[in-house]
This record gives C-alpha cells, sequence and structure tokens, in this order.
C-alpha cells in the first residue's frame, strides 16, 4: 500500500484497523496521567498570587436541564467546587467565570440546538457553587461563542492583566472538554506562544468532561453521535500536544 507526501495511505482502510496503535497509545497515554497536590501547583508558581483558576461554563444548561445538559458534566460540579474553595483558602484569588449567554438568534443555533439564553436559568451558574467565596472574587465571563477567547468580552483582558502583574499558572477546569475547555485553554496557549510569555497551562482530567450521544441514539434525533469517552481522551491528548499540561487531579489538603 502506497502513501502520499503527506503520509495519507492511498487506499485506507477503517480507522477501527488503521488507528489502532494510536488508540492503545490514547488509553496508556490517559492511564499515566497523574496526580499533583494543590499546595504544591502554588508553590511552584510562586504562591497564591501567581495561579489563576477558570470554570468553564458550569451552568444550569449543561449541567441540570435543556437540551444539552449532561450527567457526566454535571458531575464535575463537586469536585471543581471543592478544588476552587481549597484555593481560595490558600489565598488564590484569581478566578473567572465562563458561562455560555447566547443571544436569541446566535449563529451557534446552526451547530447546535439553542441553549442558555442570555438571562435564562440555563446561562447562569448552577446554584451548588453560587454561595461559594471563590464565586464572589470571580470575575464573570458571559459568552456568545465557544470561545470567550475571541468574544468581544472581559476575558482576554483579565488574562494579559494578571500575567502582566505575575501569574503564572492557570488552571482550567469546566465543560466541554472538546469544546470550550479546548478553546479556553488553547487560547491562552496559542497568545503565550505569541507573545512570548512563558505561562503553566493545567487542566486536571478529573475536571472537565464532555457529553456522551451514541450512534444510535443520535440518528433517532437527527444530531451527530458524540462519543464522550474517545473526544475527552483525545482533546485532553491534543492539549498536551500542544504544551498544556494535563493531570489527572489535582489532591487537596486535609
Amino acid at each position: 500500500m502506497t502513501s502520499n507526501h503527506l503520509g495519507r495511505k492511498a487506499n485506507p482502510i477503517g480507522f477501527a484497523e488503521s488507528s489502532r496503535d494510536f488508540l492503545s497509545y490514547l488509553d496508556g497515554f490517559m492511564t499515566a496521567l497523574v496526580d499533583r497536590d494543590l499546595d504544591s501547583l502554588i508553590a511552584e508558581a510562586g504562591g497564591p498570587d501567581c495561579v489563576a483558576a477558570i470554570a468553564v461554563d458550569l451552568v444550569g444548561g449543561f449541567c441540570h436541564a435543556g437540551p444539552l445538559a449532561s450527567d457526566r458534566v454535571g458531575a464535575l460540579v463537586a469536585p471543581v467546587g471543592s478544588t476552587f474553595s481549597h484555593a481560595y483558602a490558600r489565598g488564590v484569588r484569581h478566578f473567572a467565570i465562563l458561562r455560555d449567554a447566547h443571544d436569541p438568534g446566535a449563529p451557534e443555533f446552526d451547530a447546535f440546538p439553542p441553549h442558555c439564553i442570555a438571562g435564562s436559568d440555563e446561562s447562569q451558574l448552577v446554584p451548588e457553587l453560587a454561595g461559594q467565596p471563590w464565586v464572589h472574587a470571580a470575575l464573570d465571563v458571559p459568552k456568545n461563542s465557544l470561545s470567550a477567547w475571541v468574544d468581544d468580552g472581559p476575558f482576554r483582558p483579565w488574562v494579559t492583566d494578571i500575567v502582566a502583574r505575575g501569574v503564572t499558572t492557570i488552571i482550567v477546569a469546566g465543560d466541554c472538554t472538546d469544546l470550550c475547555v479546548f478553546h479556553t485553554a488553547m487560547g491562552i496557549r496559542l497568545w503565550a506562544n505569541a507573545t512570548n510569555r512563558t505561562v503553566r497551562i493545567i487542566v486536571p482530567a478529573n475536571l472537565v468532561d464532555t457529553y456522551h450521544l451514541p450512534v444510535d441514539v443520535a440518528g433517532t434525533v437527527g444530531a451527530m453521535p458524540h462519543d464522550g469517552d474517545l473526544m475527552h481522551a483525545t482533546f485532553l491528548y491534543h492539549l498536551r500536544l500542544n504544551g498544556i499540561e494535563v493531570i489527572r487531579s489535582i489532591t487537596l489538603p486535609e
């Protein structure tokens, strides 16, 4: 079998066969992820003033109710809240809350069903987190696309400002691994690369996830299928490929 100059096989066989080695590697990649403890991460950053944490789309429309709500995503609320609360207790004060808050006629609805309309319960931070101290310190960032980085809002200026003031480590948590989390982390990574800034971006695998829509169910609702486990692992790999630190979890002090 011949290959062209880009390495693509002239007569490709099915992905299940041709990608077997990579899928085995991907499984090993996930298994080999390591835990890091919060206090060490803060110390390595240079102290709590040098750490920032971003919660992505932990809103009603993805965690509880709505056309894109997912139990997998809802399960992130407690561990993210606990991790960010411990970070706050350790002195971290740079937090941002990114949340879908779409215009009623958002072009994104050509790809996804209408969700998280601005002002609706779907667009609000879930109530389980709303009373936590770190939330009151956080920058609130409503967004009309997958990427708050390209939205005309406060997120990008906030990131550039905190990095200029000494933040060296940014933790990204939330959903979805392959959508808003990916674009959030990559937006920061690409900006840092382009401007020659050294920024450590950490994505804990247990604090991010994505939805699962099986092939048979997708066919009945007229949507594209979405293998949650595969997309989660593949995009964590892709983040690591681009220099973002992917870990299994952040362990918390007793």
